[in-house]
C-alpha cells in the first residue's frame, strides 16, 4: 500500500508524524495534510507558470533577434549589392575563395578569378606604392591597407584597384585574408597624368627639368658612395631658332619630336635623356667616364642628329652641339655640372657647331668672357658702342666705286674695336641681332643723308639682314621707316640676304623680296654657293644682285672647279638679268680672273678695305661745292 502511493504524498505524510500502514490519521493531521499537498499544488503550478511565461519571452526574444539579424542580412547584402566596392576573400595560398559581385562594376567576372592569385605586376607599379612591401605585408601575414596596383580586364584595358585586408587564423594557424576592394582607375589615372606634367615634358615624352634634376642627385649619392663616375653630354640643336622663325613653331615642335626619338633611340635602358626646355637636351651616362668611350657616343649622337629630314613639305638638316663633364672631376655637385656641360656646349657651337668638347678649366674662363660679353654687347646700342664701317664695291670694268655695303663694329670699352665675327654670333644666339640689324640701318641710312647734306653723291649703300630680322614680319616697315626718318627715297638702299635664308622659306622670302622691290629697294643674294642646291629655285626671287661667295673666289685662277662653278654662276645670273659682284678679291689674278669670266663688281681687300665714315668720304663723289665741315654723322 505505502508503495502505491506518490512520493510527494508519502513526503508529506512523514513530515505530519502519519505511517502509511497505520491507522489513519487524526482528522485535525488530515486538514493539515490536505493542506499542504494544496500548498505545494499551487507552487508547483505558479513554478510552472514563471517556467511557461519565461519560455514564452525567451522564445520571442530568440524570434526578434532572428528577425534583427536577418534584417541586418539583407541591409548588408544590399549594400554589398549597391556599392562600387566588393569583398574578397583568400586561402592560405593567396588563391581566391569567394569574391562579391561588386566586382563585375569594374568590369571583370567574379568567377573567374576563382581560385587564381592576384596578379599586381602586370601594370608598373603605381607611384607611392611598392609592390615589394606589399608582398612583405603578405609574407609577414600583416594587416594590409590601402594597396594601389594596376592589372587589366579580358579585353585589355587597364584598371586599378585599392585593397585592404586582414589576416585570419583558426587555432592560430593563418588561413587566408579576407578584405574588401575598390575600382579607383579614374582617380589613378588623373593622378598619374598630374605626375606626368610634373616630371615629363609634355611635347616629346622624355623626363623635363625637375625629373632630371631628381636623377642627378641620385646619381651624386650613389657615385660618391661608390667612389665611381658618371658623365653629361649636354645638347644644344644648331640653327634650331631659324626652323622656328622661318618655319613657325608647329615645324619646330616637330623637329623637336624627331631629334628626341633619335636621341632615344641610341641610349642604353641605364641611360637618362631629358630635355630641359627650348632645343636644350643632356643625357646621363652612369658609370662612364673614358674619354675615348664618350667620344664614341657622342660622335654617334651627332650623327644620328644629322640625319635629314622633312618638315613642311622640305628637306631640312639640323646638326647638334655637345658639351661633356665628368663627375667628380668637372664637378661635385648638379648644379656645377650642368654649368660645365652648357660651358663646353657652347665652345662646341664657337668652334663651327655639329662637333663636342670637353670641359675644362681653360674654358671656364672661355665661359666667363663670353658671358661677360653678352652682357656687355646687351648695353652696347643704348650706349652708342656701335659704329658703322662701309667697304666700297667697284665696277670691275673700270673701277669705277658703284655701291658699298655697311658693316657694323662694336667699340667695346676696355677692349677696342671689336669685329663682327666675334660678336655677331653672339647676338644671333641671343636674339640681340633684330635690334643690332634695326640699328644699322637706321645709322646707314642717316649717314648718306649725312653725306649728301655734306655735299657728296654716295651710292648705293647695302645692309646685311640677319635671319631674325628676315623672319619677323616687321622687316619691309623696318626698311620704309627708316627711309623716310631720313628722307631717303627707296633706291638708295639695298638689302643683302644669304642664299640660306632665302631657301629654308622660299613662299615667304618671295613674298618679302617682292615688297621690298615694290618700295623701290634692290636686293642682293649674298654668300650664293655655300647654303643650298638652290638654282633651280633662284629664278624665283626677283633679287637684284647676286654675290659669289669669297670661298669660290679664293681658288681663283688655279683651280678648275672654282673656275667652272663662278663661271656657271655669272651666267646663270646674267640670264636672269641680276648682276654678279665677286667678294674677298684681294689678288691681281683674282681681279682679272674674275673680270674675265664676266663678273660686273668686285669687292675685295685688293681694292679697298672696310672705311670709317669719315675715310669713307674721300672716295666719294661731289655734287656741290663742299661745306666747311663734314657730318659724319
Amino acid at each position: 500500500m505505502p508503495d502505491a502511493l506518490h512520493p510527494l504524498l508519502l513526503r508529506q505524510l512523514r513530515r505530519l508524524g502519519v505511517d502509511p500502514a497505520g491507522p489513519p490519521p487524526a482528522p485535525e493531521a488530515w486538514a493539515q495534510l490536505l493542506q499542504r499537498v494544496g500548498r505545494a499544488y499551487a507552487d508547483a503550478d505558479a513554478d510552472r507558470y514563471q517556467l511557461e511565461r519565461s519560455q514564452a519571452l525567451a522564445s520571442q526574444e530568440m524570434a526578434e533577434l532572428h528577425q534583427q539579424l536577418q534584417a541586418s542580412q539583407a541591409r548588408l547584402a544590399n549594400l554589398v549589392a549597391l556599392s562600387s566596392d566588393w569583398v574578397w576573400e583568400t586561402d592560405a595560398d593567396g588563391r581566391f575563395i569567394d569574391i562579391s559581385d561588386g566586382l563585375a562594376r569594374a568590369g571583370v567576372d567574379p568567377a573567374s578569378l576563382i581560385g587564381q592569385t592576384r596578379q599586381i605586376d602586370v601594370l608598373p607599379p603605381v607611384e607611392g606604392h611598392d609592390h615589394a612591401a606589399y608582398h612583405a605585408t603578405l609574407a609577414a601575414h600583416q594587416p594590409l591597407r590601402d594597396f594601389v596596383y594596376g592589372t587589366r580586364r579580358s579585353d585589355g584595358r587597364a584598371i586599378y584597384v585599392r585593397i585592404s585586408g586582414d589576416p585570419q587564423f583558426a587555432q592560430g594557424r593563418f588561413t587566408g585574408y579576407r578584405g574588401v576592394a575598390s575600382d579607383v582607375t579614374e582617380a589613378t589615372v588623373a593622378g598619374q597624368q598630374v605626375l606626368q606634367l610634373a616630371r615629363f615634358d609634355s611635347l616629346t615624352g622624355l623626363a623635363n627639368r625637375n625629373m632630371f634634376q631628381d636623377e642627378l642627385d641620385r646619381a651624386l649619392q650613389r657615385n660618391a658612395a661608390s667612389q665611381t663616375g658618371f658623365a653629361l653630354l649636354f645638347i644644344d640643336l644648331d640653327r634650331f631658332k631659324f626652323v622656328n622663325d622661318t618655319l613657325g613653331h608647329d615645324a619646330g615642335d616637330a623637329l623637336l619630336k624627331v631629334m628626341a626619338g633619335r636621341l632615344s633611340a641610341l641610349l642604353r635602358g641605364a641611360d637618362r635623356l631629358a630635355r630641359l626646355g627650348g632645343d636644350e637636351f643632356v643625357v646621363l651616362l652612369d658609370h662612364v667616364t673614358d674619354p675615348a668611350a664618350l667620344s664614341k657616343v657622342a660622335s654617334r649622337l651627332l650623327t644620328e642628329l644629322a640625319e635629314p629630314l622633312q618638315l613642311g613639305g622640305r628637306m631640312v638638316q639640323i646638326s647638334g652641339s655637345v658639351g661633356i663633364s665628368l663627375f667628380p672631376s668637372d664637378g661635385q655637385d648638379a648644379a656645377t655640372l650642368l654649368k660645365n656641360a652648357d660651358t663646353a656646349m657652347y665652345l662646341a657651337k664657337s668652334r663651327g657647331k655639329n662637333n663636342f668638347q670637353f670641359f675644362t678649366p681653360d674654358l671656364a674662363q672661355h665661359a666667363a668672357r663670353f658671358f661677360a660679353m653678352e652682357s656687355d654687347l646687351r648695353q652696347a646700342i643704348d650706349a652708342d658702342q656701335l659704329v658703322l664701317h662701309y667697304q666700297p664695291v667697284f665696277r670691275a670694268s673700270d673701277g669705277q666705286l658703284c655701291s658699298m655695303e655697311a658693316l657694323v663694329r662694336w667699340q667695346r670699352p676696355g677692349h677696342g674695336l671689336v669685329g663682327p665675327g666675334e660678336f655677331i654670333p653672339l647676338a644671333e644666339e641671343s636674339g640681340l641681332i633684330v635690334p643690332i640689324g634695326r640699328w644699322v640701318m637706321q645709322a646707314a641710312c642717316r649717314q648718306l643723308q649725312a653725306w649728301r647734306q655734306a655735299g657728296y653723291n654716295p651710292p648705293r649703300c647695302a645692309v646685311n639682314l640677319s635671319t631674325r630680322q628676315f623672319a619677323a614680319g616687321r622687316l619691309v616697315d623696318d626698311v620704309r621707316e627708316a627711309l623716310a626718318m631720313h628722307g631717303l627715297e627707296a633706291g638708295a638702299l639695298t638689302v643683302e640676304i644669304t642664299e640660306g635664308q632665302l631657301m629654308a622659306d622660299p613662299e615667304r622670302a618671295q613674298q618679302t623680296l617682292q615688297s621690298l622691290q615694290a618700295l623701290g629697294v634692290q636686293v642682293a643674294i649674298d654668300d650664293f654657293g655655300t647654303g643650298y642646291s638652290s638654282l633651280s629655285y633662284l629664278k624665283r626671287f626677283t633679287a637684284n644682285t647676286l654675290k659669289i661667295d669669297r670661298s669660290f673666289v679664293r681658288g681663283l685662277p688655279h683651280n678648275h672647279q672654282d673656275m667652272a662653278i663662278t663661271q656657271a654662276v655669272v651666267t646663270l645670273a646674267h640670264s636672269l638679268r641680276m648682276a654678279v659682284v665677286a667678294e674677298g678679291v684681294e689678288t691681281p689674278a683674282q681681279r682679272q680672273a674674275v673680270q674675265r669670266l664676266g663678273c660686273d663688281m668686285v669687292q675685295g681687300f685688293l681694292l679697298a678695305r672696310p672705311l670709317e665714315a669719315a675715310q669713307m668720304a674721300g672716295q666719294l663723289p661731289r655734287w656741290l661745292p663742299a661745306p666747311a665741315t663734314l657730318a659724319a654723322g
